[in-house]
Formats: structure tokens, C-alpha cells, sequence
């Protein structure tokens, strides 16, 4: 080739490694040698301790790089895109020039990383990851606090375009059902995932206004995951946002999560998220994690599928585990509205406690300790002071008697009144509730399905005693109807 590089880079050096699965071209094992990668969208060229890549002349997404200043471009803005993600990795950009000095080309100069310390590789390996993957966590976090974010990235992340990114995802899969995918599956996670969606409006509106919502990396994967002794370096940050890039913090790492799963290390999941909120300081409920992690899961499921399509021999097993990965989680991510009723008030608190010990996004609601609470109110607040309330209590709170038991300890409607009122809120942000109580009036019985209606939640009623069962077998039984392990 009759041209000429010259590169405007900072001169550092070390070492990236061409990406899993492409198909070598030429040169040999030396480290001086050329060696050449093909991917979908760039040539790369690995050089000693550099690597030059070059964008292909095509339309790429809503990029058309047919033209060299669009090249140009490209690579200037991946430079700026990846570098807070791996720092001391994007040098710059390597003008390519004709024997006049005309540009012709251009290619991002990369530093070499060792592929040896790929995440990827380190999990094909069996290695130890628990503290890289813990630094990873990290530097996420302290990118997600720096990144872009406005009013107009928050409206990304409201319900309704949540709700249109899960029609696009399930969309995607639609033309391998008859073949590949299992139509079934596709059904039930479609089917879950809107109901998950649809009664969660206040906990998905509420992280978009509190600032969840961020301009992140969109394609977080442990291929792309160098673990170095001075801590990670990720690349390849999505060129363009999708509905994968301008999202939820949490679905940022959930695309990591789902990878670990996927590549036969589901025990990391647990610990990455642990670190991962530790880091950023912030509480959500564990179904919110397992809808995005759903969700990531037929991202990837339909690219998959694409693949597969096109000849890669093993992307159709991959797309299968994807959905039964998002499948698993969705069916965790469910909502569910616990009624226990039945036995004396201290047999039934055992029994509802102990279903839940231990279990994370659970809101155990008492008929007891409510009606406690509304005696206390009413001593602070005189009779006829006019002090309302908000929700569905507040009639029965105004048309209770001003004397005897009722004005003393709450009236049987009030109180149930006020337990469904803190349920439906629960249920909103995202928790199961268990609400404890007599639950002898179909009348109450049928207020509380409403609710479960409303919020798009599983009604699931138990007997808190059988006579013929200890209380340990009705523990475990109740936890096996409620979908939780024993």
C-alpha cells in the first residue's frame, strides 16, 4: 500500500488484545510481527505493543462511514467516548496519507493489553475474580457519578419508554420463534415482564427523577473487561444509544450479570451487585434487579439469534440459555401480595415472620402493630382536629367513632383499610408484602385482591396453621407457594 501513517498519539505503550473469536490474518507469534483482525465494523491491526483500528468503509446503525471525514469523526469520537472507561488505553487517532501527504484514512491507536487478563479469559481459566470483579463494581460506580445525565436523559428512563424498549426486545425475538426459540417462553416472558412493568410506575418514575438514570456503557461484557494490578480497563462502549446506553444505572451492570450467568458463573452475580451498591450508596428492590437482568437477557438473546441466522454454529445454543436466563429472573422479579390469615394472632406472626427470614424485598405488615400505631395516633391528634390520612383510610378514619374500642384501638375496616393502603405502596416500589392478619370478612378478602389487581401483583392466600402440620412443615410449605428456596 502506497501511503503513509502518521500519528498523533502520546507515545505510550503496553498491550490490546484482538477480540474473542475473530479470525486472524497473516503474521506469526512474534511481538514485532503485523497481525490482522477482522470484525463486523473495523480491521484492526496489531503492531508490537499498539493496536490500529480502523473503521470499514459502510453504514454502521445510523453511522454512514462511507465517507472519509465521517471516518474521521468515528474514531475521534471513540477516542472521547472510551476514555473515562480505560484510562491510558484510547492515544489517539493515526492519520493514513497518500505519497502527495492527502489523508485516505484514519484509525483509533489503542494501547495492547494483555489478553491473558481478559475477564473472560480469567472465568474460562477458573481463576479467582471476586476482587477484580469488586474493582470492577467500582469503576462502574465512579463512572456512573461522572457521566452525562439532564432532564431530557431522565425522561429515557420513565415507564413509558421502559415499556417501549421491552415491546422492541421481545419484537426482536419474534422471527426465531417458530424455529429456534421456544414459543412458550417467549409468551411467559413477555407476559411477566408487562406485568412487572405496568404496577411499578412509581419505583421506575421515581429512579428517572432521582437521577438513576445516566448516559453509561451499554455493552458491558467480560470479554471487554481487562483486569490489570492498577485496576480494569473497558472497552468499547456502544458507539450510539440503542435503549441499551441512556438507561438505568442498575441495567448498566445487570449486562455484566447476565454475561457472568451465561458464561457458567451465576455465583458472582450475587457479590457483584452487593459491591456494586455498596459503592453508589443507593437501595432498590432485588425484582427490579431481576427485571433488568431479564431484560439485558433478551437483548442479548436476539443478537444471538441473529447470528445464529447468519451461520455462527453456536449462537443458537447461546440464544436458548439467554432466554432461560430472562425466563428464571422474571419469574423472581414477580410481585406478590401475601395474605395471612387464620390461627391466634401469635401462631400467625410466627408463621409470617419465618417465611420471610432472610429474604430481601420483603414487607411484613402486621393488623396488630397497625392497629398499635392508629391508637397512638389518635392520642396525639384530639378528635374532630381534622387530621386526614392520604389513601384509602382516610373515610373510614373520619367516619370512626370518637369513643369506646373503635376511637381506643382502630375499627376492624380501618385497620385493614390502612394495611392495604401501605401494601399497594409497597407493591408499587417493587416488594412483595405479607400482610398478617385475621382475614376473616370476604369483604376484606376482596378489598385486598383489588389491590393486587391494581398493582399488577400475585395474590397468594395462606392458612397460617393446620392442626395436623407442625409449624416447621407449614413454613416450608408456605415458602415453597411463595417461590422462595428452603
Amino acid at each position: 500500500m502506497n501511503s503513509s501513517t502518521t500519528s498523533r498519539t502520546s507515545g505510550q505503550q503496553a498491550d490490546v488484545a484482538p477480540p474473542p473469536g475473530a479470525t486472524r490474518r497473516g503474521g506469526g507469534g512474534h511481538q514485532t510481527t503485523m497481525s490482522t483482525v477482522e470484525t463486523a465494523h473495523s480491521t484492526l491491526f496489531f503492531v508490537s505493543d499498539r493496536v490500529f483500528k480502523m473503521p470499514k468503509r459502510a453504514a454502521v446503525g445510523k453511522a454512514d462511514l462511507r465517507r472519509r471525514e465521517a471516518r474521521e469523526e468515528a474514531c475521534r469520537a471513540e477516542i472521547v467516548r472510551n476514555r473515562p472507561f480505560a484510562p491510558g488505553v484510547y492515544l489517539g487517532v493515526a492519520d493514513v496519507r497518500d505519497s502527495a501527504g492527502a489523508p485516505v484514512e484514519h484509525m483509533v491507536v489503542m494501547r495492547r493489553l494483555p489478553s491473558e487478563r481478559r475477564l473472560s479469559e480469567l472465568l474460562a481459566r477458573g481463576e479467582p475474580v471476586d476482587e477484580p470483579l469488586r474493582e470492577v463494581a467500582r469503576a462502574l460506580v465512579t463512572f456512573h457519578e461522572q457521566c452525562e445525565t439532564s432532564a431530557e436523559i431522565a425522561e429515557h428512563g420513565r415507564l413509558r419508554d421502559l415499556e417501549a424498549a421491552w415491546l422492541a426486545a421481545i419484537e426482536g425475538l419474534t422471527p426465531f420463534q417458530a424455529t429456534m426459540l421456544d414459543a412458550a417462553e417467549i409468551a411467559e416472558i413477555d407476559e411477566l415482564g408487562q406485568r412487572y412493568l405496568r404496577g411499578r410506575r412509581p419505583l421506575i418514575d421515581g429512579r428517572a427523577a432521582c437521577g438513576r438514570i445516566r448516559d453509561g456503557h451499554g455493552n458491558l461484557l467480560a470479554e471487554h473487561v481487562f483486569c490489570l494490578d492498577d485496576g480494569p480497563r473497558i472497552l468499547d462502549r456502544l458507539s450510539a444509544d440503542d435503549g441499551r446506553r441512556i438507561a438505568d444505572v442498575l441495567a448498566d451492570a445487570s449486562m455484566l450479570a447476565v454475561d457472568l450467568e451465561l458464561r457458567g458463573a451465576p455465583q458472582l452475580t450475587g457479590p457483584f451487585f452487593r459491591w456494586f451498591v455498596e459503592f453508589a450508596g443507593e437501595t432498590h428492590p432485588p425484582s427490579l434487579t431481576h427485571f433488568y437482568m431479564a431484560h439485558r437477557a433478551i437483548l442479548l438473546a436476539g443478537e444471538s439469534a441473529v447470528r445464529a441466522h447468519l451461520g455462527d454454529e453456536t449462537a443458537a445454543g447461546e440464544a436458548r440459555r439467554l432466554v432461560r436466563i430472562a425466563l428464571e429472573h422474571l419469574r423472581r422479579a414477580r410481585v406478590r401480595l401475601v395474605l395471612v390469615g387464620g390461627a391466634p394472632g401469635s401462631v400467625r406472626a410466627a408463621f409470617a415472620e419465618r417465611l420471610i427470614r432472610d429474604e430481601d424485598g420483603w414487607v411484613l405488615l402486621a393488623s396488630d402493630a397497625i392497629r398499635g400505631e392508629l391508637a397512638v395516633e389518635r392520642e396525639l391528634v384530639p378528635p374532630g382536629a381534622g387530621a386526614r390520612r392520604e389513601g384509602p383510610a382516610d373515610a373510614d378514619a373520619e367516619a370512626a367513632s370518637d369513643s369506646g374500642p373503635a376511637r381506643e384501638f382502630g375499627s376492624d375496616d380501618e385497620v385493614h383499610a390502612e394495611l392495604l393502603r401501605r401494601a399497594r405502596e409497597a407493591l408499587e416500589r417493587g416488594d412483595s408484602v405479607i400482610v398478617q392478619a385475621r382475614w376473616s370478612e370476604a369483604e376484606a378478602r376482596k378489598e385486598a385482591a383489588a389491590v393486587a389487581v391494581r398493582t399488577w401483583s400475585d395474590l397468594i392466600e395462606l392458612d397460617s396453621f393446620d392442626a395436623r402440620l407442625s409449624l416447621d412443615k407449614a413454613v416450608r410449605d408456605g415458602r415453597l407457594a411463595l417461590g422462595i428456596a428452603s
